[in-house]
């Protein structure tokens, strides 16, 4: 049977057609994500931290490698904090509490107090919220290994120091000021995002386990 030149024309916008519309289907079926609304900050690209080198509270280094193949959390401060870091600590243990065990993320706490948060103080303070957290601390080298860890993931603190008057370092009294956030390192070791608290009060900021929980599903679910 022959076709007749208008038919082919027919036939062959029909296909024509067809192929756009598959084509735009398939385009929407692939169209990428759009990044969840957070408490904090999403990066659109993982950031990868500078090789650094640090303690745990075994005693242990604890390197970049370590972060390999899970999600982490770290959270920083120092042992002696009244308030804000045994809060923020609590609070991830019930968010942890939420999860099934193989999407939990590993807790980091990281000391910004070094000199009287030894590996021991850190192993006998961590506990108290859970066994599972790993305390990460480091040793005044002249290489600086942890000043790596520190600027990769922005951690903010600073010391006001008091001196005895024999010139020695007053190791009870002096004060610490550190920055608040909990920094979500992906498997890949890099940072995936940064959450911050809300203010619950005038002065007084504080994270929301449920709304922590919520964000760290988001990411999970967006990053793949």
């Amino acid at each position: 049977m022959r076709i007749s030149s208008r038919d082919r024309m027919r036939l062959g916008f029909g296909l024509a057609y067809t192929i756009l519309f598959v084509a735009v289907i398939v385009s929407w079926i692939h169209r990428p994500l759009a990044p969840p609304e957070i408490q904090g900050v999403l990066l659109a690209k993982a950031q990868p931290i500078p090789g650094f080198e640090l303690v745990d509270h075994r005693g242990q280094g604890f390197s970049n490698r370590h972060l390999l193949g899970r999600w982490h959390l770290v959270s920083y401060g120092f042992t002696s904090c009244p308030d804000i870091c045994p809060t923020t600590l609590n609070q991830l243990v019930q968010m942890k509490s939420e999860l099934d065990e193989e999407d939990k993320p590993q807790v980091l706490f990281y000391t910004v107090d070094h000199r009287r948060d030894t590996p021991e103080q850190l192993a006998s303070y961590l506990p108290y919220f859970d066994p599972e957290f790993i305390g990460l601390t480091h040793t005044d080298t002249p290489e600086n290994t942890h000043l790596p860890f520190e600027h990769g993931l922005g951690i903010a603190a600073s010391l006001d120091l008091v001196f005895h008057e024999d010139g020695s370092l007053d190791h009870q009294n002096y004060r610490v000021n550190h920055g608040v956030g909990l920094l979500l390192i992906n498997p890949d070791g890099k940072l995936q995002a940064i959450l911050q608290p809300r203010e619950i009060a005038p002065g007084v900021i504080s994270f929301d386990p449920e709304e922590l929980l919520r964000d760290y599903k988001a990411i999970r679910a967006y990053s793949g």
